[in-house]
């Protein structure tokens, strides 16, 4: 399953970052696959993807080095935490439990943009456009999530032919 979300995550990435796409409202993809991926697999696999696709973010993107990776990093984290008093099994509580984690990442944020750079750098236009993400990826989350465990019952029911047909074979 590590290849799958390794795969994903390199999809979303290129979806979300290096395709243009025209949209008013960006949702935060990496971070809904992020918590998607700390709900059904391991913490460390969690963790370790986060580090890698915030390094790549890091690498592609006009923040200091580190912000994204720690932003992912609180996505994980907060995602661990906030799974203890919300149930994500059902819509409300994921909408709710993702806008908490994006608030955590928002706070991650305007702190480290604080601490980093000289000029402070919150505008009114920014923070417009950082609670209309906020709001829109919140209010995706149950469709986004449902289409990552579409996706990955996919991946395993092809993983599973694949390997019938080849124990078949020999």
């Amino acid at each position: 399953m590590v290849l799958f979300y390794l795969l994903l995550g390199f999809f979303l990435f290129f979806l979300q970052h290096l395709l243009p796409l025209p949209a008013p409202v960006r949702l935060d993809l990496l971070t809904l696959f992020l918590v998607f991926v700390t709900l059904r697999a391991d913490f460390i696999v969690a963790v370790v993807l986060a580090l890698l696709l915030g390094f790549v973010l890091d690498c592609y993107g006009l923040a200091p080095l580190g912000v994204q990776v720690a932003l992912l990093l609180t996505a994980v984290v907060g995602t661990a935490l906030v799974r203890r008093h919300f149930n994500f099994l059902y819509i409300l509580p994921q909408i709710a439990g993702v806008a908490v984690i994006m608030l955590l990442q928002g706070l991650v944020m305007l702190g480290l943009l604080h601490l980093l750079l000289p000029v402070p750098v919150v505008y009114p236009t920014m923070v417009w456009q950082v609670l209309l993400q906020l709001s829109g990826t919140a209010l995706s989350a149950p469709l986004v999530l449902g289409l990552f465990n579409l996706l990955e019952k996919a991946w395993r029911r092809w993983l599973l032919q694949k390997s019938v047909r080849t124990s078949l074979e020999t």
